[in-house]
């Protein structure tokens, strides 16, 4: 063979492997690319919603390798809740830590019934049970966001009063209670006997000081962050409510990753729900230690639970399912028959 037909042949040979080489590489598993997500919401650099994007962003980077790297807005510096909501569900916000999109949704509202949840053990074993991901589903469709996971904006709402101590339901007949302007909360407090005055936050510490109202309910965050206790003689820890905060991603977010990166955050996303309860509790203890001398605790024990149980299970609940319709009814059934 002459010379020239020897390096002919090399030549053809090393573009043809060449050429098997980059057709394997082609049809094989593409290399991740990193990929930034966006994730607002409306809390302070110390609040639930912080603490919970903190604890996720971390996880997520952990377990993509860093392929995955949150970037979180607190402090409403992507918009209010409602504006939030609706860049997760147009796309143009890739992710939100943000209530139960009730405004698009009002079945989703049921969700956050006054003694619905029995505690927050309650709360999570729902969430996390076939009937809870079944819900996540319907939220997936009927809201056309992509859902993670669902956690307890903090604790439980307890009541606090001026000259009562709430520790039946009794206790709360013909007493005017500050309540946000929202249904479920407005047909608990009726169902109690209570009187529903709709106050804006802002402006409720005045409103207790001058007895326009007796009493209230807030997580205790909110009762500390206010300073609520001067003007209120105590605090009854009946779990008169808990917000559940979806954590969502918009569609064309979740697009953006790829199979493995999904796994993350899904992985991610588990463990900050078995996670935060306690990190909940622990920061919900800490704030009560630091107002026992100024206002009295009535804690759990002290409380007939069993009775307003029964005023949500005989009044409350009849009510809501005609507020929320048969939407809001499965759920409202399904969360009270996991107890």
């Amino acid at each position: 063979m002459r010379p020239w037909t020897v390096v002919k042949a090399s030549l053809s040979a090393l573009v043809a492997t060449g050429v098997l080489a980059f057709a394997g590489l082609a049809g094989g598993p593409a290399l991740a690319a990193d990929v930034s997500v966006k994730l607002g919401h409306v809390g302070a650099d110390i609040s639930p919603q912080q603490t919970i994007a903190k604890m996720f962003s971390d996880k997520v980077t952990k377990y993509s390798n860093g392929s995955v790297k949150i970037q979180v807005f607190n402090a409403s510096s992507l918009g209010n809740e409602r504006q939030l909501q609706e860049g997760v569900r147009s796309g143009t916000i890739d992710m939100t830590i943000a209530g139960t999109f009730s405004h698009f949704v009002p079945w989703a509202g049921a969700l956050e019934s006054p003694m619905l949840y029995q505690n927050l053990d309650h709360f999570v074993r729902f969430y996390s049970s076939a009937d809870g991901k079944a819900l996540l589903d319907q939220f997936r469709k009927d809201v056309s966001v992509e859902p993670l996971f669902v956690v307890p904006h903090g604790g439980f709402r307890y009541i606090t009063m001026k000259g009562v101590e709430v520790k039946k339901p009794s206790d709360m007949e013909g007493v005017k209670i500050r309540n946000p302007n929202v249904p479920s909360f407005n047909i608990m407090a009726k169902a109690v006997g209570a009187i529903p005055v709709p106050i804006d936050f802002a402006e409720l510490y005045v409103a207790l000081q001058r007895g326009v109202v007796q009493g209230q309910h807030n997580p205790v965050g909110n009762i500390v962050g206010a300073k609520l206790y001067e003007v209120q003689d105590s605090l009854s820890m009946v779990p008169w409510g808990i917000s559940p905060h979806i954590v969502s991603m918009s569609k064309a977010a979740w697009g953006r990753l790829d199979a493995a990166q999904k796994a993350a955050v899904q992985k991610a996303s588990a463990e900050v729900v078995k996670e935060y309860p306690a990190v909940a509790r622990a920061e919900e203890q800490k704030l009560l230690d630091g107002i026992k001398g100024q206002i009295k605790i009535i804690p759990p024990e002290q409380i007939d639970l069993k009775a307003f149980a029964k005023a949500f299970a005989d009044k409350g609940l009849p009510a809501l399912k005609a507020e929320y319709g048969e939407a809001g009814a499965r759920w409202l059934d399904a969360i009270n028959n996991s107890r």
